[in-house]
């Protein structure tokens, strides 16, 4: 322990106590981290039983002083704690005339940490008078840790501060005062850096009044397709609190907001949205974006009443509603689509055969099964199927004919072993949708392509960095990973003369073109697109042309 004195020490403590000398207390205080445990606590002991008005500055001022000593002798803070509880009144006076910024910042910090209220008023003269970046930080941390909500307007100026710790404490504070202002006040910042944006998301979808969910809800309709993504997500989780403003979405005369509430109503899966959306299909909107989404979500929801309504999806001119509404019928078949079915199936024109490759390539394995006693259905089906379907939707098929018993259908549409040929297109389909990633197979089969069909983009990024694809299409809007973030990784490895990159997307916004294209895809394909479309766009970027 060195030459110190230790029984020397302890008595020049007990000395300083009686004679109420504080500047000699700290500089024997700060001897602490050179002498014994034993000691060190004999010491603590003597000025846990000084006068508060002693003890609270020479603790206050070992601590922020010399954090190496509290930080080895933990039992200093516990003692400052106990002392400034019983005499808060001390801690204010220090708070006040304190001139060593580093005693002011933990002394600031120390006040928000015991929630002492009566603070607030010099916190907030911090943050109006003080130049020094840690006590205005601890200030602003205090203030929220306080919930001293009068303190909205003083926190949310350092929102735009140029120090980002600033920035991150008042962020966090305004999270922590949750007021309607607050809330307001961290809506204004999104859009700003992307960064900052997912954590501003994250923090208002945690405070639970109608305000904060009204932010998010308004997040939907931004333009950048990371906030709009990150929106979906806390949506999705906060559930069914979400359901009444995503209803109220589905009247507005903006289609990406529509399509963006259809999708997390699906996710949520509430029964209260099954009206408002069998509704609005029943108005039957202009874009198909719209009609697939309605469809898509239903497929998700619990339906009851009104299921009959999905038959009419059947008909839609667009191939993907039509897959959708296919799909939504599947899974919610009963006696009365059955019969809707029948009638439309039955009468053998292109219409008819329409909808029987629907069902088939949308894997319904429900109305497939029914319908297969029927001869109307049953050979176009297996005609189909035997020549022209994809060969994962042939095997999907023989796997249920055989369980059902038809081993001798099962047989006769057991996909072929393709022999070696002409080179395929290698197309690379990214998409969170299920329903999409099946279009595609069926489109990209029919053009002749050789598709890889990935729900999740990392999946596709890293594949990508392994087996070069002719082409990649990547829909935008992607949990986790949005189209923009999947090109800009794949970009680090191939540029766009190697790698095309396609984009597909419902939105017409500037921003995400912009960013899209800043990002290095080629080109950009509206949804909804038909199987024509996609090869135009393929042969248009890809190096190797598909079949014709």
């Amino acid at each position: 322990m060195g030459n110190i004195n230790e029984q020397g020490l302890l008595d020049e403590i007990r000395f300083d106590i009686k004679e109420n000398d504080l500047l000699k207390a700290r500089l024997v205080f700060s001897s602490l981290e050179h002498v014994s445990r034993k000691t060190q606590k004999q010491a603590l002991f003597e000025v846990s039983r000084a006068n508060d008005n002693f003890a609270i500055p020479l603790l206050a001022g070992v601590i922020a002083n010399s954090p190496e000593i509290s930080e080895s002798f933990p039992q200093l803070k516990e003692t400052m704690f106990a002392k400034v509880l019983d005499s808060p009144e001390v801690l204010l006076d220090l708070l006040s005339n304190a001139e060593n910024s580093v005693s002011k910042a933990f002394l600031a910090e120390l006040a928000g940490e015991i929630r002492l209220e009566k603070a607030a008023p010099l916190l907030l003269e911090i943050l109006n008078k003080e130049d020094d970046l840690k006590t205005i930080e601890a200030a602003i941390i205090s203030l929220g840790m306080i919930s001293h909500q009068a303190a909205v307007a003083a926190v949310s100026e350092y929102l735009y501060a140029e120090k980002m710790e600033l920035v991150m404490a008042s962020i966090r504070t305004l999270g922590e005062l949750a007021t309607p202002e607050a809330i307001q006040k961290l809506g204004g910042m999104l859009g700003r850096d992307s960064d900052l944006d997912l954590i501003i998301i994250d923090i208002i979808a945690k405070i639970q009044i109608p305000d904060a969910l009204e932010i998010l809800n308004k997040t939907l309709d931004s333009q950048h397709a990371h906030l709009r993504t990150a929106a979906k997500k806390k949506l999705s989780g906060i559930g069914v609190m979400g359901v009444r403003v995503l209803i109220n979405n589905l009247s507005h005369n903006n289609p990406d907001l529509v399509i963006h509430s259809l999708n997390v109503l699906g996710d949520i899966g509430d029964s209260a949205a099954v009206p408002p959306v069998l509704k609005l299909l029943h108005s039957y909107p202009e874009d198909p974006n719209i009609r697939f989404a309605a469809y898509e979500t239903l497929g998700r929801l619990p339906l009851g009443k009104g299921v009959f309504m999905l038959a009419a999806g059947l008909s839609d001119p667009a191939d993907n509603v039509r897959d959708a509404a296919a799909i939504a019928i599947d899974r919610n078949y009963d006696a009365v689509l059955a019969g809707g079915i029948r009638n439309v199936t039955r009468a053998g024109d292109i219409e008819a055969l329409k909808i029987i490759t629907t069902i088939i390539n949308s894997q319904c394995s429900n109305i497939f099964l029914d319908l297969l006693e029927e001869e109307f259905f049953k050979t176009p089906a297996v005609n189909y199927l035997t020549d022209k379907a994809h060969s994962d939707v042939q095997s999907h098929f023989a796997g249920i004919l055989a369980q059902a018993g038809h081993d001798d259908l099962a047989k006769q549409i057991i996909p072929e072993k393709v022999t070696a040929g002409k080179a395929k297109l290698k197309v690379f389909a990214v998409d969170d949708s299920k329903m999409i990633l099946t279009i595609y197979r069926t489109m990209l089969h029919n053009l002749g392509c050789e598709s890889h069909l990935f729900e999740f983009p990392f999946g596709a990024i890293e594949r990508t960095r392994k087996e070069k694809p002719d082409v990649i299409l990547t829909d935008l809007n992607m949990p986790h990973i949005t189209g923009i973030d999947l090109t800009k990784s794949v970009r680090k490895w191939y540029n766009k003369e190697d790698l095309p990159i396609i984009m597909v997307a419902t939105q017409d916004e500037g921003q995400d073109k912009k960013a899209a294209f800043a990002a290095g895809v080629n080109g950009i394909l509206q949804k909804p697109f038909t199987e024509g479309q996609l090869g135009k766009a393929l042969t248009k970027f890809a190096s190797k042309q598909p079949p014709s």
